[in-house]
């Protein structure tokens, strides 16, 4: 687990004060096999988003954090398109800790569906809606497996592809230490999982 002073001093500067969300000691993470893909849908913009401020930022990094009385929440836009009619999605998020990401603390993110329209427009507010999961990282793939203990009914485990229309989300931090910094990929090759937030579909 990477870990160091400066890259939590450097995100302080950033971040935010917010009430924790809370996280029960057992943990029973997703033992569902990951499917073969057949591709991924990106991002076509994310932005951090200072929960007390309000401020949205354009972003290349998923920022979901919470640590010395700050906080920073990621909101993602994800077009998906209309080729995806009939076929089924589920949410992926990677992390690389060997190259550049900071996964600790809770390591635990949630994942909420959020109401606005565009998010391309959207400079202030993050219109949180209701929560679709709580995911956690696993060292040992590199990937956030859905926690079934704290959410036992994942919306975005496994569900119709909306085709032609846009999922909107946010991340949200866990707990009282919480550190998920994450290169956002912004290309997929075939069915290989990308760094950060997709949409792995079959």
């Amino acid at each position: 687990m990477k870990f160091t002073t400066a890259a939590l001093s450097l995100l302080a500067t950033t971040l935010s004060l917010a009430a924790p969300t809370t996280t029960s000691s057992t943990t029973k993470l997703s033992t569902r096999q990951d499917p073969t893909y057949t591709g991924f849908f990106l991002p076509s913009i994310i932005k951090t988003h200072n929960v007390v401020t309000g401020v949205n930022t354009v972003a290349s990094n998923i920022i979901t954090s919470r640590f010395d009385n700050t906080e920073n929440s990621t909101l993602y836009q994800i077009a998906i398109p209309d080729s995806a009619a009939g076929r089924t999605c589920h949410l992926v998020l990677r992390a690389n800790q060997e190259v550049s990401d900071i996964v600790t603390g809770t390591q635990a993110l949630d994942v909420f569906r959020s109401s606005f329209a565009d998010l391309f427009q959207l400079n202030a507010g993050n219109q949180r809606d209701v929560q679709l999961a709580r995911m956690r990282f696993d060292e040992s793939t590199g990937l956030y497996a859905f926690d079934k203990t704290d959410f036992p009914n994942p919306a975005v485990e496994s569900f119709p592809c909306p085709a032609g229309l846009s999922v909107r989300w946010e991340t949200v931090a866990v707990g009282d230490l919480d550190v998920n910094v994450v290169r956002q990929d912004s290309v997929a090759s075939g069915g290989v999982v990308p760094n950060g937030l997709s949409v792995g579909w079959w």
